[in-house]
C-alpha cells in the first residue's frame, strides 16, 4: 500500500456532527446573503432610483440653460484673463479687464451653443 492509501475505507458523504456544522454554516451564509441582497436591492437600487428620478424630475433644465448662457461669456473671459495674466478676478459675475487687442483667444468648447 502507498502512504496515501487509507487502511479503513471512508464511507461516501459526511456523517453526524461534521455534516450538521456544514449545514449550519451554509444555511447561515445563505441567510446573510439573502438578507443583505434584499436590503441592497431595496435601499441601494429601488430607493436610490426613486430619489434620483425625483431629483432630476424637479430639475429645471431650461432655467439652468438660461443661467449658464448668461454667465458663460463672462466665465470664459475670466478664464482667458487668468490664463494670460495669472490673476483670477473673482467669483460671480465679475467682468475682467479687457485683454490687449489682437490677443488670440482660445476656442473653448461651450456648454450652450452660440448660433
Amino acid at each position: 500500500k502507498q502512504w496515501y492509501q487509507r487502511r479503513v475505507a471512508i464511507t461516501a458523504g459526511m456523517k453526524g456532527r461534521h455534516e450538521k456544522h456544514l449545514a449550519k454554516g451554509i444555511a447561515l451564509s445563505l441567510g446573510a446573503a439573502s438578507i443583505s441582497g434584499a436590503l441592497f436591492a431595496y435601499y441601494g437600487i429601488y430607493k436610490h432610483h426613486i430619489w434620483w428620478m425625483k431629483y432630476w424630475g424637479n430639475f429645471d433644465h431650461e432655467a439652468r440653460k438660461e443661467r449658464i448662457s448668461v454667465n458663460e461669456d463672462v466665465y470664459f473671459q475670466k478664464w482667458e484673463y487668468w490664463w494670460r495674466t495669472g490673476e483670477w478676478v473673482g467669483n460671480g459675475h465679475v467682468v475682467p479687464p479687457a485683454l490687449p487687442l489682437g490677443t488670440a483667444l482660445g476656442a473653448h468648447p461651450r456648454l450652450i451653443r452660440k448660433e
